[in-house]
């Protein structure tokens, strides 16, 4: 079985929705040095991340975060993917002419799941590079996209060379933590969509459906792994 590593969906988020998130970046963004939120090898990164400011900062926040969570809400193939418990606030980061992200991984405890959401694509270099099936794979989509990756893929970021690269960065705990258990999940899922969803009147009839038998097996995986966390 083949897991699959990402999810990029293209154009993902309209002009309006990013005309939103920068309208917030400058009345209540200011650009401060990114290097703090890395926690790993020194000089790993070179970039900036924007720090909220003024009277309401969790308001701020909020608002930020809902224009994001709602459009990755809206979309079945990023809940699919994730099976998504929860997710941390999103940071905006900004890679300068000269900036980079050297090779590294994400944190575990971030979670299960990192998406980029690419804001701008005025720009030159600057392209993510994720480590995929013993290659290095490049992505620099049109502003808007997002891709969703396991956070345990290594992963750098290029110079860039003209301009900035502007993105919102956030991390999602998946409900099903084995990779092979979300595999199965959105395997049954895709075959159930197949399927057609009639009226059942009886017990015996559920148990001859194929739409209830593999609906409650897609159901009783998610709770044989959720029952611990309970």
């Amino acid at each position: 079985m083949t897991l699959q590593n990402y999810l990029l969906i293209e154009r993902n988020f309209s002009f309006d929705a990013l005309a939103d998130i920068y309208s917030l970046i400058n009345a209540c963004g200011e650009w401060v040095d990114g290097d703090h939120t890395y926690t790993g090898v020194e000089g790993v990164k070179k970039n900036k991340e924007i720090k909220f400011r003024g009277d309401n900062v969790e308001y701020t926040q909020h608002v930020f975060s809902q224009i994001i969570f709602n459009r990755m809400d809206e979309r079945p193939e990023f809940s699919l993917f994730t099976i998504p418990e929860n997710s941390k606030v999103p940071l905006i980061t900004r890679t300068e002419v000269g900036c980079y992200y050297n090779p590294h991984q994400d944190m575990a405890t971030n979670g299960d799941f990192s998406t980029t959401v690419f804001l701008n694509d005025d720009f030159e270099g600057g392209e993510l590079c994720l480590w995929l099936e013993g290659k290095e794979v490049k992505f620099k989509p049109p502003a808007g996209s997002s891709i969703t990756y396991r956070t345990g893929i290594p992963h750098r970021v290029n110079k860039v060379t003209k301009g900035h690269r502007d993105v919102a960065v956030f991390w999602t705990h998946s409900k099903l933590k084995d990779p092979l258990d979300r595999e199965l999940y959105m395997g049954l899922t895709s075959v159930i969509d197949l399927l057609e969803h009639k009226p059942i009147e009886t017990l015996e009839e559920a148990h001859q459906d194929p739409f209830f038998i593999l609906n409650n097996l897609r159901e009783n995986l998610l709770r044989q792994r959720l029952a611990p966390l309970r």
